[in-house]
């Protein structure tokens, strides 16, 4: 199962998404280059303060690119893959994400030869 992880800004920090291989939001945490709210955040490293320099070396903040941590590869998405936040003044922002739905293909009829 392929993992991918995103980064977009939330304020003055960065928020990093983890995806599993049907683009599901698994987790989300905020992080800087100093500190991250995931559960390794108190220790002296964690895999999203390895990811945010990366993402920031290679102007991926905000966009379609993905990375593939486990890999070291980018993996760039559809387009077409619609952003949606939901911004609660009372508390953190929540983000999802909709995969575009697919046309249904136009049955095709082929003429018949007598």
């Amino acid at each position: 199962m392929t993992i991918l992880y995103n980064c977009r800004h939330s304020g003055d920090q960065y928020r990093i998404t983890k995806f599993d291989s049907d683009m599901n939001p698994i987790s989300s945490y905020l992080c800087s280059l100093e500190e991250c709210d995931c559960p390794r955040g108190p220790h002296p490293t964690c895999r999203h303060r390895q990811m945010l320099p990366k993402f920031i070396a290679r102007q991926h903040v905000g966009d379609e690119w993905f990375l593939d941590f486990d890999r070291g590869g980018w993996v760039q998405m559809d387009p077409r893959v619609i952003l949606i936040e939901d911004i609660d003044p009372s508390g953190p922002s929540t983000t999802y994400y909709e995969k575009p739905n697919k046309p249904t293909p136009s049955p095709t009829r082929i003429p018949r030869r007598l």
